[in-house]
């Protein structure tokens, strides 16, 4: 197997979210929404997206993103994305990602990504100054290719 660049996700989350501890201190659960840019050769476009992670007991939190990105040429594209975010050791709040990430669309020209299984890695910033203290995602998003398969998927 190789992996094959495909885009670059910046996902920001906009307005109020919820983080609760419902069983002590140690696990959490929260929603929160957003929106973003999607940038790639073959995948371009604007997103919207919300998250329903859950945080373990040992700190790790569990992002299960759900949303959609609308192409610049139109089309719509359903998208998960899930995995773990692990506390980096760094003076301001960063997270280390690393994701799975499935699409499902039914536009012709997009259909191939109904076949990718796409791995992620990048950062979650929790209030950078940057952008009005708004928490930043950014991941690298890759497909992954089957080296040793005989030709190419029968389905169109």
């Amino acid at each position: 197997m190789r992996l094959e660049k495909l885009c670059d996700m910046d996902m920001y989350y906009r307005g109020e979210g919820v983080w609760l501890r419902p069983f002590g201190e140690k696990e959490a659960a929260g929603f929160g929404s957003g929106d973003g840019e999607v940038r790639g050769e073959r995948l371009r476009g604007r997103m919207v997206w919300s998250n329903h992670p859950r945080r373990r007991e040992d700190g790790v939190w569990c992002p299960d993103c759900h949303g959609y990105i609308t192409t610049e040429d139109g089309a719509q594209i359903l998208v998960s994305i899930r995995g773990y975010s692990v506390r980096e050791e760094t003076p301001d709040v960063r997270r280390a990602i690393l994701t799975t990430v499935s699409f499902q669309a039914s536009d012709p020209r997009y259909r191939w990504l109904n076949f990718v299984i796409g791995v992620g890695e990048g950062e979650i910033e929790e209030n950078p100054r940057d952008k009005s203290d708004l928490d930043h995602w950014w991941l690298h998003v890759y497909a992954c290719v089957n080296e040793v398969a005989k030709a190419p998927p029968a389905i169109r």
